[in-house]
């Protein structure tokens, strides 16, 4: 019997049809996909494949060390450990927090509060910078929840020591201030990075391919500050400072001869090691950003001018008429009276009558001629941010009154630095040199990369015979014979200036009643200085004492004495009080 299937019905026809239309939309759809994720997005999609299936690590470089002239550490960098909870594996929360409130010193509540701050959080530091007996008091809980974050911290050991000249080190890692901030790129060296792949849950699964970039460690920097000279001079400074209640004191010792900078104080100042939570006025470094009026302290810088361009001679009697004298409408006084006097009576007994009148033999031009060559008005260029070039005005400003007012130290504003500077170049034969800071820059194998021990010779300011005669004769007679004898010592003979200036007021014009400056910047052994030292003290209570003779000389001679012996500097004085002369 055969079978006969007769025609389709025509409904099914049209599914089937429309089925197969179907499959063949959904298969081309799906082809153009495949072509559209390979081909237009392909490169993206595997990119972020590979972002979630490989992850980076920095490899932090290590800082670079800052050491003084002898090795001494000054700036290094420690792991130290914070403590931290991962919220995510605490199961009693109150429990952990009494558990490790005992170990950190810190309150339960407090724990309690920043772990359940942020409860979808895998890393909260509890503790910063604990110690090592506190890091071993957590190790000891074997707590899933709790571990120990090492990581790198800036550590100063001499504490305050030389504040304003390192500078600190931010959380981050980065230079803000000071040497830290000048020498960044040197100190931080170039942190590494390594590769790691990891499975769907961000488990480690091994290394990348890519070999890792391993970090470079950062340099070291080498100071001319000697460790042992900046504490006597701090310890000077302090006692100045304090005994007359005075706002603000700088010291500063300088190698004349080399230009080095050995020691650099200030008051009031910040201990490194708590940085960030310093005041601003605690952090200025005043030896470089406050130039302020250098008073009776210039006159050694005219009198070189003076000899220099045949204005007066050694031998020359001036009247400064008994201590009073018009200049003009304008009446200038001496603190004590005398008639005729030589360029050494007058730079001994600080006579703003003797220096005018030479001024005005000088005029403006030359004036401003010798100024501009001792380097004020201009930053000296040491290793340093923020620097003020001073304040020297051109000779088209200059009024009526400006010849008299420079030669007593006013109308021009110096900084503590290029005041020391500047004398360091009449005490080494009229040769102006560049100041340092830094002796060396040091890769981090410890090979020498950079060296400025050479002395930088910026130029010929005067000849040496008007140098060594101003040094020689009129600045020895200033600490012999006149204001700066408090700075006189047994061993050593010393010269120098001393100096007194009115202070502004700081919100508007004038000079404030009964603010002044007082300072001295001296050299020793006279013979041959080795070391000059600047001292100044700002704003002193004037009840007890402001003149520079009296408030700064005698720090001056105590750095002096005690740093020239720390160096081994042989005296030149005999137990008689004879002088006794070396050869250069």
């Amino acid at each position: 019997m055969s079978t006969h299937d007769g025609p389709i019905d025509p409904t099914r026809r049209r599914a089937a049809a429309v089925l197969i239309v179907g499959v063949g939309a959904l298969l081309l759809a799906i082809g153009g996909r495949l072509v559209y994720v390979n081909v237009a997005i392909g490169e993206r999609l595997v990119s972020i494949a590979q972002r979630q299936q490989e992850s980076h690590s920095i490899i932090p470089a290590r800082r670079g060390m800052i050491l003084d002239s002898r090795g001494r550490v000054l700036a290094s960098t420690q792991q130290i450990p914070d403590v931290f909870v991962d919220p995510s594996r605490v199961e009693d929360v109150d429990e952990l927090a009494a558990q490790l409130s005992t170990r950190l010193n810190v309150p339960a509540e407090t724990l309690v509060e920043m772990i359940r701050r942020r409860p979808g959080s895998r890393f909260v530091v509890v503790a910063r910078a604990v110690d090592a007996v506190t890091a071993a008091a957590v190790e000891s809980m074997h707590h899933p929840a709790v571990g120990l974050d090492q990581r790198p911290a800036r550590t100063y050991p001499l504490n305050e020591s030389m504040a304003h000249v390192l500078g600190w080190v931010g959380r981050d890692g980065i230079g803000l201030e000071g040497v830290e901030l000048f020498y960044e790129k040197h100190l931080r060296g170039s942190d590494g990075r390594r590769e790691t792949i990891r499975d769907a849950r961000r488990r480690a699964l091994g290394r990348a391919r890519s070999e890792p970039k391993p970090a470079i460690d950062g340099g070291s920097v080498v100071l001319t500050l000697d460790a042992e000279i900046q504490r006597i001079a701090e310890h000077a400074l302090e006692r100045s400072v304090e005994w007359v209640d005075a706002e603000s004191g700088v010291a500063l010792v300088m190698s004349p001869r080399t230009g080095h900078v050995l020691a650099m104080a200030g008051r009031p100042t910040y201990d490194l090691n708590y940085a960030s939570s310093a005041p601003a006025s605690a952090r200025r470094n005043r030896i470089i950003t406050d130039p302020t009026e250098p008073g009776s302290t210039f006159k050694p810088f005219l009198a070189c001018g003076a000899l220099e361009g045949g204005f007066v001679s050694t031998t020359e009697k001036i009247d400064c008429h008994m201590g009073r004298h018009f200049f003009g409408r304008r009446l200038v006084k001496d603190t004590s009276p005398h008639g005729l006097m030589d360029l050494k009576g007058i730079i001994a007994r600080s006579s703003n009558i003797g220096m005018g009148l030479i001024a005005g033999r000088m005029g403006n031009a030359a004036l401003h001629d010798i100024i501009r060559r001792f380097g004020f008005g201009a930053a000296t260029g040491i290793e340093c941010i923020g620097e003020s070039p001073g304040v020297v005005r051109s000779i088209d400003k200059w009024g009526t009154l400006s010849t008299q007012s420079v030669a007593m130290g006013y109308e021009v504003s110096v900084t503590p630095l290029q005041l020391i500077t500047a004398f360091s170049a009449i005490v080494n034969d009229g040769l102006l040199l560049k100041p340092r800071l830094v002796k060396q820059l040091l890769a981090p194998s410890g090979a020498v990369v950079a060296s400025f021990e050479e002395p930088e010779v910026v130029r010929r300011v005067v000849g040496s015979d008007v140098a060594r005669y101003v040094a020689q004769e009129l600045l020895v007679a200033v600490v012999e014979e006149g204001g700066g004898h408090r700075a006189k010592l047994d061993r050593y003979r010393v010269l120098g200036k001393t100096g007194t200036a009115k202070l502004t007021y700081q919100d508007r014009a004038g000079y404030e009643p009964g603010a002044y400056l007082g300072m001295f910047i001296g050299a020793a052994p006279a013979t041959r200085p080795e070391l000059v030292v600047l001292v100044m003290i700002r704003r002193p209570d004037a009840t007890t004492a402001y003149y520079g003779g009296a408030v700064a000389a005698p720090a001056v001679g105590e750095i002096l004495d005690a740093a020239l012996s720390y160096l081994g500097i042989p005296g030149d004085r005999t137990n008689a009080g004879q002088l006794v002369t070396y050869r250069d």
